[in-house]
């Protein structure tokens, strides 16, 4: 029986980014994508990837600020379409919740999608490997009925055959670059834009009120450290959960480091256009001010009222700085499309 592995993939690590003491892509998805592509392209421009995709302009924020809110968002939609906004084709196969009575169908068209992926060498962006993130698949064995798996963090594992879809949260979602798809720069760079501001203005699906993106993720975001500045006062700190602290800097991790790759983007497709240029320096403004909050949560010992009210100013300069670049980026749309 066969069994096959992609060799020599390592995880894709933005050193640029790295070396001016930013954080590179940490949205698990779009980490995966971005080592996929590396590996079968050869190369990789992680702003062009990141600004397409319009990942560099979603914000997603949970009521209790919990991880889960990284993929609460239309995935047979946005998914797919990062990779063809970069380029390429994509094979995506899903089965969400509602689609129990397919899941045996689903599973096995996505195994077949993987083989095929693999033997001619693209590795498969696979959720929930580990950690209820998105990884990579990088083999097959069908022998002993598991895959080669690289997780969010670039660590080698494995994933049983039957584990596929159904490994704690029961989501089915494989997606596997294909060959060039010939989408014109222009139509792409348009395309992302317009999707910039779909999601501003919380046109892009996502499981509301517990939930919120786009612009009033920001209000909803600060309003936590409010609460949290609030509970101290109180004397109360010891209602507040354990994993906070961690789950604060996840979010000010995947929130700064998405802003520097919408600043980068920007600049990078103005070509003189003053709109462009505009929204480029408010983004700058913003990734600044998520810096802050980065700084003071992964710093985050034991809270501090005054830190977090101020972390919560932070935030909310930052919606607005968003707000005038969406502005600028709605201006430039108009005139593209006049």
């Amino acid at each position: 029986m066969p069994a096959k592995r992609l060799d020599d993939l390592a995880w894709y690590v933005d050193r640029t980014a790295n070396e001016r003491g930013e954080l590179g892509i940490r949205h698990s998805y779009m980490a995966s994508l971005a080592t996929a592509l590396n590996y079968t392209t050869g190369e990789l421009d992680p702003v062009w990837l990141m600004g397409t995709s319009a990942f560099a302009f979603r914000i997603f924020i949970s009521e209790v600020m919990c991880p889960s809110a990284m993929s609460v968002f239309d995935w047979s939609t946005i998914l797919p379409e990062a990779v063809e906004q970069y380029g390429y084709g994509c094979i995506y196969t899903s089965r969400l919740w509602n689609e129990g009575d397919k899941e045996e169908e689903r599973r096995e068209a996505a195994h077949t999608a993987i083989v095929e992926g693999i033997d001619r060498g693209a590795p498969a962006i696979v959720w929930d490997i580990a950690g209820h993130e998105w990884g990579l698949i990088v083999g097959y064995d069908e022998n002993t009925h598991t895959y080669d798996a690289l997780t969010h963090q670039g660590k080698s594992s494995s994933l049983p055959f039957e584990k596929l879809g159904r490994n704690g949260i029961d989501i089915l979602s494989v997606a596997i670059p294909r060959e060039r798809n010939g989408r014109s720069r222009d139509e792409v760079i348009l395309g992302s834009l317009k999707a910039a501001i779909a999601h501003a203005e919380q046109k892009e699906w996502m499981d509301r009120p517990q939930y919120q993106d786009g612009l009033p993720a920001y209000d909803l975001w600060a309003l936590l450290y409010d609460r949290w500045a609030l509970i101290l006062a109180h004397g109360k700190g010891d209602r507040i959960p354990p994993d906070i602290p961690n789950h604060a800097a996840y979010y000010a991790a995947h929130y700064y480091s998405a802003r520097c790759y919408a600043r980068d983007y920007l600049k990078s497709i103005a070509n003189g256009n003053a709109a462009l240029r505009r929204a480029a320096a408010s983004y700058e403004d913003v990734a600044s001010l998520l810096k802050r909050v980065w700084d003071h949560a992964v710093a985050l010992t034991t809270p501090d009222g005054t830190a977090l009210s101020r972390a919560a100013e932070n935030i909310r300069s930052a919606k607005t700085a968003e707000q005038e670049g969406i502005s600028h980026i709605r201006e430039y749309v108009s005139q593209a499309s006049g």
